[in-house]
């Protein structure tokens, strides 16, 4: 596997980047972030994966480990294949994706071309349990002692929340009762969803059942 690629920018496609990497140049699918803020000539580094089929080799990069992660987790899947999922990332930030599976919020991820409305609500009902934990293991610099509630927030911070929404969302989640970090992320997460509007107790009894 293709991990990871770190090289200058030789071309950009409507779809991919070529890259050079010390002399060979490697075609990666990206999203349209990636594409749209890479210039010819300058240095990339991607987390990447390779897909490898009969008749073809696809070489698919991220800006970071979660993304990358998260392409893989949506192919596991019931009919959700590399396609859809590069789309879904193309279409959503981490950030929207993980609040939207996490919450159940199935017209967030419809609005992704492609996957329909039992696309998004087969998402939800098999990676709804997952994705919490894959936003704290993607944080590689925590402290393993470090308090749970700055957990939760560089977890936020790593999915591309901004320190306001990280602020308000851990003002909800110390209302609450729940006491793991994973719990607590999941209320996290759903606030954030809703715009905070949600009935906290409402949260801390669902966190209660997990």
């Amino acid at each position: 596997m293709i991990a990871t690629l770190r090289g200058k920018v030789l071309a950009v496609t409507e779809q991919a980047l070529v890259i050079d990497v010390n002399g060979v140049g490697f075609s990666v699918m990206v999203t349209p972030t990636i594409r749209l803020s890479a210039e010819i000539g300058s240095d990339l580094f991607l987390h990447t994966t390779l897909l490898v089929r009969e008749d073809a080799l696809t070489l698919f990069g991220y800006h970071s480990i979660a993304e990358r992660e998260f392409f893989l987790l949506l192919q596991t899947v019931s009919g959700i294949g590399p396609k859809v999922s590069h789309a879904i990332l193309s279409s959503l930030s981490l950030n929207q994706l993980v609040s939207a599976v996490s919450s159940g919020d199935t017209k967030t991820l419809e609005q992704v071309s492609g996957l329909g409305k039992k696309g998004a609500q087969r998402i939800i009902l098999e990676l709804k349990e997952k994705v919490v934990h894959l936003a704290i293991v993607d944080q590689k610099t925590l402290a393993p002692n470090s308090p749970s509630s700055l957990s939760v927030a560089e977890a936020l911070a790593g999915l591309g929340f901004n320190a306001r929404e990280i602020d308000h969302a851990l003002e909800i989640v110390q209302t609450s009762s729940a006491e793991s970090i994973e719990e607590k992320l999941k209320i996290a997460l759903v606030a954030l969803q809703s715009g905070g509007q949600g009935n906290t107790k409402a949260q801390t009894t669902e966190s209660d059942r997990v």
